[in-house]
This record gives C-alpha cells, structure tokens and sequence, in this order.
C-alpha cells in the first residue's frame, strides 16, 4: 500500500468497488451524500519490534439513528504501517461490505452480507448480517460451533424488544485456556445489557487455544 491512512484505504476501497466518493482532508463522503467516514488512531504500544494500535472508525449515514457509529479495531505488526495495514483489514473483513450494501445501495457480484427480514407485530427490518469473522492462535476453533445457537437467541431478543427504526449491533466473544476471556454486545455504540446475558448464559465450547469472533449486525427499518 502506498499510504498508511486509512481514510486514503477506505476511498481506494470504494473507488475499487465503482462507488463514487470524494478524499476531503478530514473525511471520505459518498458523492451521493449518502454515507460518510472519518477515523482516527491511537497508538497503544511501540517497541523496537512490534506495534500495537487502535483504529477507530466513525461512520456517518442519515439512514442511522445513531451518529456516529463507531468501530473500532486493533492492529499489531512490526512497523505501525503493518499495524495499521492488519487492522483496517479487520474493517474489511467484517463491516465494510455490510455498509455498502445496506447504507449504500451496493451490490457486489458475491454479496458479503447475509440479508434477512426480521418482522414482528409493530416493526420490520431488513437486516445485514455480517459475516462471522474468527480469530484462532491454533486449529481448534469451537466457539464457532456455540455460535449459532447464541445468534438465534440474540436474534429473538432483538426482535422482542428493539425500537422501531435502525440499529447497528456488534458482537465480540474470547476464550482462552478453556474459559471464556472476554464478551461484548454493543447496540448502538452502547453496552446491550440483556444481549451481554445472553452472551455470558451460552454454552461456549472454549478450547485451549486463543479464539475470538466477531460479527456485526444492520437492521434498517423494512420500508426505507
């Protein structure tokens, strides 16, 4: 890559997918006005070989009740080029198509995003789900096999009890040695409280080695 700013990433990214947006100096913004990004990095620890860092990204849609929605990612390599290179490519992999096709209208010829309609009496929702994005230090990945189970019953929850209008859900689950090391379930930028229940009542199957998933959500109002 030729630069190591991810605003510069994220509009050599739209370009590639024929989305027309516009480099300004503090954002990247849909030509249609449709969507718009910002980001910002914080560095965590530098060494003589390694750096660690966090890179955020502020994404900004009239199509969202909350603004802005914030992701956030770590990034870690021997230069903070790397670092910074690692995580954006966690911004790729997870969120990236899921913003595109729901907020911008696009479709790739292999979409990225499972779309479902989550319907009960008084709302609807056309929802972008995110694919399950797995971390593992070794082979052993079983969390993925709990989490299925977990989604649905997450799924269920939302449709009970979610407002009328959009919402972005994110999902993040850890174990190590066997136990279950971190869990996060952020509705709208803040702690889901009943989500997090859920998250911490599963079943988990955690193996000896490192694993995390991640998997974030976009359930948009069905007649917008």
């Amino acid at each position: 890559m030729l630069t190591n700013d991810p605003l510069d990433f994220i509009h050599l990214k739209l370009n590639a997918h024929g989305i027309a947006a516009t480099r300004h100096e503090q954002d990247v913004r849909l030509t249609n006005g449709d969507l718009r990004f910002e980001a910002a990095i914080f560095d965590k620890d530098k060494r003589d070989t390694s750096h660690l860092l966090i890179l955020e990204i502020y994404i900004f849609s009239p199509r969202l009740s909350v603004q802005p929605v914030i992701e956030s990612f770590a990034g870690w390599g021997e230069t903070r080029d790397q670092a910074i290179a690692q995580a954006f490519e966690k911004f790729l992999s997870g969120v990236f198509h899921v913003l595109i096709e729901g907020l911008a209208g696009h479709v790739c010829d292999y979409m990225q995003a499972d779309i479902e309609y989550w319907r009960r009496g008084d709302a609807a929702w056309k929802v972008f789900c995110g694919p399950l994005v797995s971390y593992s230090h070794g082979e052993d990945v079983t969390l993925t096999r709990s989490y299925p189970t977990f989604f649905e019953k997450l799924k269920d929850l939302f449709i009970a009890t979610a407002n009328q209008g959009s919402h972005f859900v994110r999902v993040f689950v850890a174990a190590y040695e066997a136990e279950l090391t971190g869990g996060e379930v952020l509705l709208n930028n803040e702690t889901w409280q009943e989500g997090e229940n859920l998250l911490r009542g599963q079943d988990w199957q955690c193996s000896e080695n490192y694993q995390s998933l991640r998997q974030v959500v976009l359930a948009l109002p069905e007649t917008s």
